[in-house]
């Protein structure tokens, strides 16, 4: 389609030009829901809706360590969310439902699990700390169990992690206080050791003085003997002296001689403030520590059941027929409409009459409708009937005279609404020789170049009607004459123009019955020429001077001269014609052939200097016609009439 606005009456047009479409689509979505609705299972669902406790209970606080930590610690929603799904969750509610046993294997457990998370839905409410944890049955009943048993094992597990957190922090203080007592104790023996504090022993006085005594005579006997024996005098004094202070020093107490220190080497002050450190936490270790017993061994749980399942009543699938088939029909109508709407945009024909003129730059001339034709008996239309094997072609074509044959039908009417436009566009602006064509075959272009013919010589024209179609003539048949002599034998110089010229005599001798061909007024002004012998070069002849000789003359001597021409597409012949005839009007056949061959139809007569006229939509639906065509609300035409398709 052309790319134009869409109003409210082209969605209509579309709706009713693929109304089958959406029939078609809009039956299947509706039969679907009612056999969806009867055949599936019935479903059942219910929820339980919880609150999360999020308030966050101290349990130890180490900051000696640099570390806190908090017991029932807040988990992020979509986190608990998550976990209520989880494999180990299912497993515990699969345990208590039954569908398992402890010494089940893991295969079965796990295809358990599957199951019950395809069965259990979680959801959180936004700005809040209510969860609802849902679950889905064949069985109300089950339903309810499956909700139930999950809201349950949730709570549960939820509480026994809090539990082990509180026992493992607890635990962690108790190792901490230890460790506080052991420091305090290491600090005190030292400032003991150092003379700032009293151990629990008695240590005889001076005893520091002694170690340092015996210590300042090794050091110095280790500075003799670089230089002498043990023999030496000095040496001797010396190792005496040790052994006496040596002697002395074994009255100490044992602890005091391990630990290895020196009075003088030790920070009194520094371990005083260690002391005080550790003693400071020793004290909030040990608060803490009486907390989290108490925490360990409360029962309170912090999260609630704010909503219990209840035993569903309705199913939430296969229960709801009325509701599942209007959703069925309404899912069709849009689907249908979709399809349609799809249908048109991948229509690569133009159907409608600003399309056309949008698309070529061409005026519509006129607008012939598809029209069924009624059967006649052989008796009304010949003398003698054609042979059986072309009866049928030629009772087909004889039909196709709808203006003389039934002057008081609609489609008569759309003819004479054609010559109407052809006489202003065509023979009061280019000339009285225009030539009809078609993009491709059976598109109607000689019905309409015969029925045009005939309305100008209704109004009293002297039409000349020329078969130029060299190729595949019809004209002859539609009137019941003879092929030969025609526009060949005039062309090649073997006959005169006159000679070839046929008239109402002719047809009053020819096959179609006189009492037809005196029906209306008009077959008087007519003239055809017929196509003649076929030969095996029509283009040549058509190109030739003699042809254009043969059309100045007739020109000269007609008021009308139209051209029924083979289809511009497949061959050649048209476009040479069209370079000499003074108009060229194109047939359309609606939806027959892409817009893309329509355009180059045009295109190839004004390459070869022809001029287009404008453009005939033929076999066009009346759904598809604009409401200005008013021909259409005329009078039906009386029985016996017989309509015909354009």
């Amino acid at each position: 389609m052309a790319e134009t606005e869409l109003n409210l009456w082209d969605y209509w047009r579309i709706i009713r030009k693929r109304k089958w479409i959406v029939i078609a689509v809009f039956a299947v979505s509706v039969v679907s829901a009612f056999f969806f609705t009867e055949k599936a299972t019935p479903v059942y669902r219910t929820s339980v809706t919880l609150h999360i406790g999020t308030t966050r209970t101290p349990i130890a606080e180490i900051t000696g360590a640099g570390v806190t930590f908090w017991g029932g610690g807040e988990e992020d929603t979509s986190t608990q969310l998550a976990l209520i799904r989880g494999y180990n969750s299912l497993r515990d509610v699969a345990l208590r439902l039954g569908y398992i046993t402890p010494d089940t294997d893991i295969e079965k457990v796990q295809a358990v699990a599957l199951s019950l998370r395809g069965k259990i839905w979680v959801d959180g409410e936004e700005d809040t700390n209510l969860v609802v944890i849902g679950a889905r049955d064949t069985d109300p009943h089950e339903a309810k169990r499956i909700a139930e048993t999950v809201a349950g094992v949730f709570i549960h597990r939820s509480w026994e992690k809090k539990s082990k957190e509180a026992r493992n922090t607890k635990k962690f203080v108790e190792e901490q206080l230890d460790k506080k007592v052991k420091a305090m104790t290491d600090i005190r023996r030292k400032l003991e050791i150092a003379g700032a504090g009293a151990l629990t022993g008695e240590i005889p006085a001076g005893t520091t003085d002694l170690r340092a005594q015996a210590a300042r005579l090794r050091l110095k006997l280790s500075g003799l003997r670089t230089r002498y024996t043990d023999n030496y005098p000095e040496i001797m004094n010396l190792l005496a002296e040790i052994k006496n202070v040596d002697e002395q020093l074994g009255q100490i107490p044992e602890e005091v001689r391990k630990s290895g220190l020196a009075a003088e080497t030790i920070d009194v002050d520094k371990l005083r403030d260690e002391l005080a450190i550790n003693q400071k936490l020793y004290v909030m270790l040990k608060e803490r520590y009486e907390k989290a017993r108490i925490l360990e061994a409360s029962q309170t749980e912090d999260i609630e059941v704010v909503s219990p399942a209840m035993t569903p009543g309705h199913p939430m699938v296969g229960g709801k027929r009325v509701i599942n088939n209007f959703l069925g029909g309404v899912i069709g109508l849009i689907l249908g409409l979709l399809a349609a709407f799809l249908a048109e945009s991948m229509d690569t024909s133009i159907d409608t009459i600003e399309d056309v003129e949008e698309y070529l730059r061409l005026p519509v001339l006129g607008v012939i409708p598809s029209i069924s034709i009624s059967k006649k008996t052989e008796i009304d239309y010949f003398k003698n009937p054609p042979p059986p094997e072309e009866r049928k072609a030629y009772y087909e074509i004889v039909k196709r005279i709808i203006i003389h044959l039934t002057p008081g039908s609609l489609i008569s009417e759309a003819y004479r609404n054609l010559q109407t436009y052809i006489k202003f566009s065509g023979l009061d602006k280019v000339g009285n020789c225009l030539m009809f064509t078609s993009a491709g075959i059976r598109e109607g272009k000689t019905t309409t170049c015969v029925n045009s013919a005939l309305s100008m010589a209704q109004l009293g024209y002297k039409v000349l009607l020329v078969d130029a179609d060299l190729r595949n003539p019809n004209v002859h048949r539609i009137f019941g004459v003879e092929k030969e002599v025609g526009l060949t034998e005039v062309v090649l110089g073997t006959f005169q123009l006159e000679d070839v010229v046929k008239t109402i005599d002719d047809l009053m001798m020819g096959n179609i019955k006189s009492s037809l061909i005196l029906k209306t007024y008009g077959m008087e002004n007519l003239h055809i020429i017929t196509a003649g012998h076929l030969a095996g070069n029509p283009t040549e002849i058509l190109g030739s001077r003699n042809m254009s000789r043969f059309i100045e003359k007739v020109k000269s001597r007609f008021q009308v001269v139209f051209f029924d021409s083979a289809p511009i597409l497949p061959v050649t012949d048209t476009s040479v014609l069209g370079s000499k005839v003074d108009g060229v009007v194109l047939v359309y056949e609606v939806g027959r052939v892409s817009r893309g061959a329509l355009r180059r139809s045009k295109l190839q007569i004004e390459n070869a200097k022809g001029k287009p006229i404008g453009v005939v939509l033929n076999s066009m639906r009346v759904s598809d016609m604009a409401a200005n065509l008013t021909f259409y609300h005329y009078p039906k035409p009386s029985p016996g009439s017989a309509p015909e398709k354009g």
